[in-house]
């Protein structure tokens, strides 16, 4: 006789919804993906949260001595509110690299970054 077995799995609510629980009203950068210290290759996935000044997070992806493997922007929450960020890193390297992703909110007045989060991550080819 063949039965029908039906699968379940609870997810996480943060996982689910990466803002949940974080204040409406607080410009913030989070980045909840990847994890710091995870290995990672070129074209990774970066995810997270973000309620910034126009909506707005630069990215940088360098090494030691600071040069720039990777830039970007990419756009979250704003002045609505808190909503999801996500955006793709690629570059590429010889061999296993510590690198620092780095997501930053811009000041608007040119100063210092309002909001700024670094994630160490192995960078593999």
């Amino acid at each position: 006789m063949l039965g029908v077995f039906v699968l379940t799995f609870a997810v996480p609510a943060l996982a689910q919804t990466p803002c949940a629980g974080v204040p409406k009203d607080e410009p913030f950068v989070m980045v909840t993906a990847p994890a710091a210290g995870a290995k990672v290759k070129s074209g990774f996935a970066v995810s997270g949260c973000s309620r910034t000044f126009e909506s707005t997070v630069v990215w940088t992806l360098t090494v030691r001595g600071g040069k720039a493997l990777a830039k970007g922007t990419a756009r979250g929450g704003g002045v609505d509110g808190s909503g999801p960020l996500s955006f793709t890193v690629a570059a590429r390297v010889a061999r296993p690299t510590l690198a620092y992703l780095e997501v930053i909110e811009p000041s608007a007045s040119g100063g210092a970054p309002a909001s700024r989060v670094i994630v160490p991550v192995v960078l593999t080819p």
